[in-house]
């Protein structure tokens, strides 16, 4: 819960100033104070209860509310469609009745299928659950002899079904996610960012530049003609913004693509990214959000440490959530903005430098 409220905020970065953010508690002024520094103009604060004008629209992150006097009302018909878009079980049907993955998959509906899929065994599979965080919800099983991690299952994957694909991780070499918006025709494309992925599959950030969107142009077709597919086949047609994720991987002597291995249809972190460099207008050099943990942090001053950041490397960097909630309490993690210019560190550089001089930072 607490890791909500932290990522709340990212959504004053896709305000008007005439617009009201929703909140669940009040936002550290501090925050605020730095990114008007950089040219930020937001919109208000605004918590469920208070005044809104007659006319105010919802926007949320994802689609299931309704907005009721000032009061967010779930709404049944809204959750059901993101549930069942958002669905790995339904995007895995999706990629086997349409042929939009090179990769094998099975659907496991009980512990007794999943053990007799597992006595044949032969190539390395991830499991995955049909909701969760990427690289989190999911089970690698490199051989017979893993068995063993199945334990995890109830805590990591939840409920059956679940479903098994072909696992490429050790020769996965690019993350990437081209994002979209749905109109009530077609999906219409906005750009690409390339994902910062740990060893572990987790997710570290992402970044943009005109370098890394050129390298990505020419598997765009196959994503337009991948996400048109989707948008004809599904059971509800999608509208609003969306996130493909896919990658690359070595594939014998050639390069293996996976365009679609997972659709978010909400906003993204990638979304929020490429807002933020249209409101800076930012066009060709690198910028990025790094997210970085906020546990057995020793007591610093934030403030203090953007301003010499920002002198040593000659690069903009802030704070994109807050790290202290209302009580002063620290968040599980933070996400920094980091933009170069051609004056400042490199952005490899960079982004190894904001690391390490973030792990200084955390207790032993």
């Amino acid at each position: 819960m607490r890791r909500r409220f932290s990522l709340e905020k990212l959504f004053f970065f896709l305000s008007r100033s005439e617009d009201f953010v929703h909140i669940t508690e009040p936002t550290d002024e501090n925050f605020l104070k730095d990114l008007s520094v950089h040219g930020f103009s937001f919109g208000s604060s605004w918590l469920e209860g208070d005044f809104l004008p007659e006319d105010a629209n919802l926007v949320e992150w994802g689609r299931r509310h309704d907005l009721n006097e000032s009061y967010l009302i779930e709404n049944s018909e809204k959750i059901e469609i993101s549930s069942y878009l958002n669905s790995k079980l339904t995007q895995r049907q999706w990629k086997e009745d349409l042929g939009l993955s090179e990769l094998r998959s099975k659907l496991i509906s009980s512990e007794e299928q999943l053990l007799d899929y597992l006595s044949d065994l032969i190539h390395p599979v991830v499991l995955k659950s049909e909701y969760g965080l990427a690289g989190r919800n999911h089970i690698i099983l490199e051989n017979q002899s893993q068995g063993w991690k199945l334990q995890q299952i109830a805590k990591k994957l939840f409920r059956y079904p679940i479903y098994a694909e072909d696992w490429v991780g050790k020769e996965r070499y690019l993350d990437f996610s081209t994002l979209w918006d749905f109109t009530s025709t077609s999906p219409v494309y906005l750009g690409s960012t390339e994902m910062m992925v740990d060893k572990d599959g987790s997710f570290r950030g992402i970044r943009i530049s005109a370098e890394k969107e050129k390298q990505l142009t020419w598997i765009l077709p196959n994503c337009l003609e991948t996400m048109k597919s989707v948008f004809s086949a599904s059971e509800y047609r999608p509208t609003g913004p969306a996130a493909m994720d896919g990658f690359f991987y070595r594939k014998d002597t050639s390069v293996g693509t996976q365009v679609f291995s997972e659709i978010n249809f909400r906003y993204s972190m990638g979304r929020v990214l490429y807002e933020i460099r249209k409101k800076r207008n930012v066009k060709m050099d690198e910028s990025g959000i790094l997210f970085l943990p906020l546990n057995k942090m020793k007591p610093f001053n934030e403030v203090a440490w953007l301003v010499s950041l920002r002198e040593q490397t000659g690069a903009s960097i802030f704070f994109v959530t807050p790290i202290r909630d209302a009580k002063g309490k620290f968040f599980q993690n933070v996400g920094i903005y980091y933009e170069v210019n051609d004056k400042s560190m490199p952005a490899e550089e960079l982004v190894e430098w904001l690391t390490q001089q973030w792990r200084m930072k955390i207790e032993d």
